[in-house]
């Protein structure tokens, strides 16, 4: 069975990837799982996890449940917002993208001084 089977597609995925400074992979942490409607990030604990595991660089990763990458004003906000927490915790927050089963997009390519620039 494919791994991509594997995974409950009527779900909200947000992961974390944790590394250290030199980029190399500490750990993979599913944070939340959501409905349909809307995804529930808690921040403290994405950046508890990253503390946790003495980690000094994140990733975060979540999925569209529909094909449609556009980013949400809700992504930019979150975003932003693990931006200025890992900035507190000296977590640099390396990328945020956004996936759906045939491709993704890279927040990375919007942000503008540390802010998410209106259209990426």
């Amino acid at each position: 069975m494919r791994r991509e089977n594997k995974i409950d597609r009527e779900k909200g995925h947000f992961w974390i990837i944790g590394m250290n400074e030199v980029g190399y992979i500490l750990y993979i942490e599913l944070i939340a799982l959501c409905t349909v409607r809307s995804v529930e990030v808690n921040l403290m604990n994405v950046f508890r996890v990253a503390v946790m595991k003495n980690a000094t660089r994140v990733i975060t990763v979540h999925n569209h449940l529909s094909d449609r990458l556009l980013s949400s004003e809700i992504d930019k906000d979150i975003t932003d917002r693990l931006i200025q927490v890992g900035r507190i915790l000296n977590i640099q927050l390396i990328d945020h993208l956004i996936i759906t089963i045939e491709t993704y997009v890279i927040f990375k390519k919007a942000w503008v001084n540390g802010k998410i620039r209106e259209k990426p």
